[in-house]
């Protein structure tokens, strides 16, 4: 078993075969007998046998990959093959219940309840029991649409098979019109099943979700760090697979290295809860009117002549108005002139973004070269390292100095430094203890050019 469902194309190819046995049987059978029932279920099987084909079919073209012309693949083959079945089928049982209903009319028609229709009709009911079960199973392991469609065309003809049986029963005990009721059941089983049948892949075909898919796609897109708000969710079915769309929203200042990311852990977490899901992700910047330095740093990032903004203040005036001062750092080789426009395009962006404030101060700054010459002398100045060190640990809320290094850049020292403080305290805490190290090294050892000073917990 575990050989055939990992070979749902050897199934479908199976119950094609099983198909052409029964109509042959069921057509020499009814013709012998007369039989409108046996009939009937002949020519219910033969379009069991073309929807079967169908199957076959769909499968094979189901599993191609995506192509220039299908960019979706190819998944949908399958729900119009279920699809088409339910038609056939529909058309199948109006054909039988049209001539059930003409032979009622006319007192029913003369039939031959023969051993051997018995004996076609038990096996039959064996076989199509069998076969249903065992595409019921592969189908539900591919998760093929037309395979469990053509296991539900088994169970429908197992339960017309009995019908026929017990038409034949009551012409045997006399009664000549029972054959044609039971024609009339069959007609009417394989209606429903048509009809569930079609209208199940008819909502495929035009898009219907899949139930509680969407519900549960924006629940673990929205457990996704990082991810502010699900703004829209589609999900739609496609074959095997399901196909969806998503646009999330998050910080309005993500890099595009840090929105790919987002992106592939949105697509991961729905993965999750649907396996299946082919999910194409759009990102959006939320706006987040409280957060005016947000605001102002994605005014600069629509500008894009400025590399990198920091030290923004934010000013509340006593009149309410907003003063802004800001670093911006450009190409160090652009003339004053070239500059300055920068930094009136950049002003213009951000009182677009932000139409109280009254005065902006942009301080523009060359941009670092990409690396600068230098060598780690602590070894040599290990002296200067152990003044340092003492410098730090006699600041009152230093626990220890974890870290010196120090770096000759063109002749002058530059000094590194960790140190490690309480984890309890605020950030704004420990920048002020930072920036209190730096005065202090500075101040007590004069031979240094720069410190750069960091404090961790």
């Amino acid at each position: 078993m575990k050989r055939l469902e990992q070979r749902p194309e050897l199934v479908a190819l199976g119950s094609v075969v099983i198909g052409v046995c029964l109509v042959l049987g069921k057509v020499v059978v009814g013709i012998l007998t007369g039989s409108l029932g046996i009939l009937s279920e002949a020519v219910h099987s033969f379009l069991d046998l073309a929807a079967s084909g169908f199957t076959l079919v769909a499968l094979r073209t189901s599993r191609k990959p995506a192509d220039p012309e299908h960019p979706y693949g190819h998944g949908r083959t399958e729900n119009l093959a279920a699809f088409a079945e339910g038609v056939l089928l529909l058309v199948t049982a109006a054909l039988i219940a049209f001539e059930a209903i003409r032979r009622l009319g006319a007192g029913g028609g003369v039939v031959n309840p023969a051993g051997y229709a018995f004996a076609l009709l038990i096996a039959t009911l064996v076989i199509e029991g069998a076969r249903g079960a065992i595409l019921r199973r592969v189908g539900r392991q591919a998760s093929s649409e037309a395979m469990l469609a053509d296991a539900t065309n088994r169970l429908s003809d197992v339960l017309a098979t009995l019908g026929v049986i017990a038409g034949l029963i009551g012409v045997r005990l006399g009664l000549s019109w029972a054959d044609s009721v039971a024609a009339l059941l069959v007609a009417g089983i394989v209606a429903r099943a048509a009809g569930l049948l079609a209208w199940r892949s008819g909502d495929i075909l035009i898009d219907r979700a899949p139930a509680g898919a969407e519900e549960q796609l924006r629940e673990a897109i929205q457990a996704v760090d990082g991810v502010r708000e699900v703004r829209s969710v589609r999900v739609r079915r496609s074959g095997p697979n399901l196909i969806g769309d998503s646009s999330i929203a998050t910080g309005r200042m993500l890099s595009v290295e840090a929105a790919s990311a987002l992106v592939k852990d949105v697509k991961e977490k729905a993965r999750g809860v649907l396996p299946r899901l082919d999910l194409a992700v759009a990102v959006e910047g939320q706006e987040q009117r409280g957060d005016l330095v947000e605001r102002i740093h994605a005014a600069a990032a629509r500008n894009g002549g400025v590399r990198d903004l920091h030290n923004v203040t934010v000013e509340r005036e006593a009149d309410g108005s907003l003063h802004l001062t800001m670093h911006a750092k450009l190409p160090g080789d652009e003339t004053l002139a070239e500059a300055s426009k920068t930094s009136r395009a950049l002003e213009q962006s951000i009182r677009a973004e932000l139409p109280d404030v009254t005065r902006i101060d942009i301080h523009l700054e060359p941009m670092d070269p990409d690396f600068v010459p230098g060598e780690d002398v602590t070894a040599r100045n290990a002296h200067l390292a152990t003044r340092i060190r003492a410098v730090v640990e006699s600041h009152l809320e230093v626990k220890r100095c974890s870290d010196v290094e120090l770096s000759d850049r063109h002749g002058q020292i530059h000094a590194h430094v960790v140190a490690e403080v309480s984890g309890e305290i605020s950030l704004e805490h420990a920048h002020r203890i930072e920036s209190e190290l730096e005065e202090m090294i500075r101040r007590e050892i004069p031979e240094t050019h720069e410190v750069v000073t960091r404090v961790t917990a």
